[in-house]
């Protein structure tokens, strides 16, 4: 009760002293920062290690994907990160994952985490990120021959 009397007494006041002094406005024209259409995409190529690679398909590695950003950021991860598998040959154990500019970083930290999905023992293992898909692709080969062992 204290407090609302004081409210309305600190108000009549300053409406008050308003009243009895010439207020000036005066209007700036600010220019906002523009917000970006178009979301800005990384591609994520990434090595598949799985002890049984034929049950891995892209359905099920963009489920493991998801479940993974889940665990470990939670739905606001999730949906900050926009995971999307969009390239998978397991004939050199390759994928590339489509994510947001502000994703990369926590879709990687949540992939090493998980262990276990597509019902085998699954390691994703991020190996670097793109800006485009056709530079993330040309590259498999390159890091194909870098990951051989002699």
């Amino acid at each position: 009760m204290i407090c609302e009397v004081l409210c309305f007494l600190s108000l009549a006041i300053s409406f008050y002293a308003l009243s009895k002094k010439e207020v000036e406005i005066k209007v700036v024209d600010v220019k906002l920062k523009k917000e970006r259409k178009k979301e800005r995409k990384r591609y994520i190529l990434i090595q598949v290690i799985a002890e049984d690679p034929q049950k891995v398909n892209e359905v099920c590695l963009d489920n493991f994907v998801k479940e993974a950003i889940k665990e470990v950021y939670g739905l606001v991860g999730l949906a900050l990160s926009k995971p999307k598998v969009v390239y998978l040959d397991l004939a050199t154990k390759m994928a590339i994952v489509r994510t947001t500019l502000e994703g990369v970083k926590p879709l990687a930290s949540a992939l090493l985490k998980k262990e276990v999905g597509c019902g085998t023992r699954l390691r994703l293992v991020p190996l670097r990120a793109f800006g485009t898909f056709a530079s993330a692709r040309e590259r498999i080969p390159e890091f194909n021959k870098s990951l051989e062992h002699p």
